[in-house]
């Protein structure tokens, strides 16, 4: 006989917080010009329009179609893993160009300083998160942005994130600051960080 659903939910969130899932602290010169925003979608707001930008991780396109309609890229690039789920609604213009593969080889495939900004959304494993982050570094042109999805621990309904902790590795190593914190009611937030300049 199957399970409840919430004991389930409980036993994912007990071996998730048994797992380590610490953050180092970002040191407050990393985050003394981040700006907060209501939601990931006014986020979009505060980063460049007309720009050339990437999606990691697209799956069905819903957040593709809100870049397109909130900065009007010069060019979108979508990658994913499979695009069984991709609904190319409002996504067939000629700026828009999928890529099917592992994210960090399909970013790794770009010249170097080739995008504005790119939005991290595939894998949300530790590893995963920080392979695509260092994959995608290089190919961010200076003063550009590097945005990800989910900067948590945990989600109650699928269990441990390494996200939260990719992130904050990467930023204090690299020294990216962080810029943007886009609120989010399940505590799933969205962050932003700044390539320096040099």
């Amino acid at each position: 006989m199957a399970s409840p659903r919430w004991i389930k939910t409980a036993y994912r969130v007990t071996r998730s917080l048994k797992a380590r899932t610490r953050s180092q602290s970002l040191p407050p010169h990393l985050v003394d010009s981040c700006h907060c925003c209501a939601n990931r979608h006014e986020m979009l707001d505060h980063l460049p329009k007309n720009a050339t930008v990437m999606e990691v991780g697209t799956q069905r396109g819903d957040y593709a179609r809100a870049i397109v309609a909130r900065t009007e890229p010069a060019e979108l690039h979508l990658v994913d893993i499979d695009y069984a789920l991709f609904n190319d609604q409002g996504l067939t213009a000629d700026a828009v160009t999928r890529h099917c593969g592992l994210s960090h080889e399909v970013v790794a495939s770009f010249p170097d300083a080739h995008f504005d900004w790119i939005y991290i959304d595939a894998d949300h494993a530790y590893e995963s998160v920080l392979r695509d982050a260092q994959a995608a570094a290089p190919k961010v042109k200076p003063g550009g942005f590097m945005a990800f999805n989910d900067f948590a621990h945990i989600d109650t309904g699928l269990g441990r994130y390494g996200v939260h902790r990719a992130v904050t590795e990467f930023a204090v190593a690299e020294q990216w600051p962080l810029v943007l914190f886009a609120f989010s009611p399940d505590a799933l937030y969205d962050v932003v960080l700044r390539k320096p300049d040099t």
